[in-house]
């Protein structure tokens, strides 16, 4: 469906505690945003954990994991022929053939290749752009990974089929829609213990939720001291150059 590649760059991304990565990704359409880096950062892991990150696209947050947590085993999944094709090739540039391994499918095909209750953790930027919600991508590839059409975050909740007991299911959620999301994970079970929001200024709202839940935790929740990304001159605040680190458009 999605098998023609555009042209594309060559980004090196680093992120503290896990070094630079190298990155293929197109030119436009589906490309990471600043969400998965800050949702990788967010992200803690155990030693040996292993983590499943539905929709991948070209492997960005998987890398970065991998680079932090030299211990941890990922599978990374994504639909789209093309982008998975990137991703590949995202893995083994980094070397990480041996600790990322990459599934193309939907999300709702996985119980066929998947065992459940076998993941210690899920990381997932799911599409949260509703369907007719302000101005949509006209490329294919990019409605896919931003909108929800095709992947409702009730449909993304479902994969906690995959986490063990007391596994943790990591997200980054627009901050308007946090007491949806939030409204979801206790539905399914997956109750919110760790919580940060994101404000692209002091003073303004927050615009992005950042949530770690636990499958059958118990209640209660740590809400972190809010993460600003820019100064009021525009540049990154000293936490978001800590996080963020460099990065370098190589061709």
């Amino acid at each position: 469906m999605f098998n023609k590649v555009p042209s594309l760059t060559h980004d090196s991304i680093s992120l503290r505690g896990a070094g630079v990565v190298y990155v293929t990704q197109p030119k436009s359409g589906h490309r990471f945003t600043l969400d998965s880096i800050l949702l990788a950062d967010f992200c803690m892991l155990k030693s040996r954990d292993r983590v499943l990150e539905p929709g991948a696209g070209s492997g960005i947050i998987s890398l970065l994991l991998a680079n932090k947590f030299p211990h941890a085993h990922i599978t990374a999944v994504e639909l789209q022929p093309a982008i998975a094709g990137i991703a590949r090739e995202n893995i083994s540039n980094n070397a990480l053939d041996d600790r990322i391994q990459l599934i193309e499918s939907d999300i709702a095909a996985l119980k066929k290749v998947l065992p459940a209750n076998t993941f210690d953790v899920i990381i997932a930027n799911p599409p949260y752009a509703r369907p007719g919600a302000g101005k949509s991508s006209p490329l294919a590839a990019r409605r896919t990974a931003r909108e929800d059409r095709l992947g409702p975050v009730d449909a993304w909740l479902d994969l906690r089929m995959f986490l063990k007991n007391r596994g943790r299911y990591c997200l980054v959620f627009p901050a308007a829609r946090s007491a949806e999301l939030t409204a979801s994970l206790r539905t399914g079970k997956l109750e919110p213990k760790r919580v940060r929001f994101v404000h692209s200024y002091q003073g303004k709202p927050a615009s992005l939720v950042l949530i770690e839940a636990v499958k059958s935790g118990g209640t209660g929740v740590a809400v972190l001291p809010p993460l600003i990304v820019h100064e009021r001159g525009g540049g990154y605040t000293r936490e978001m150059q800590e996080i963020y680190g460099e990065k370098r458009v190589q061709t």
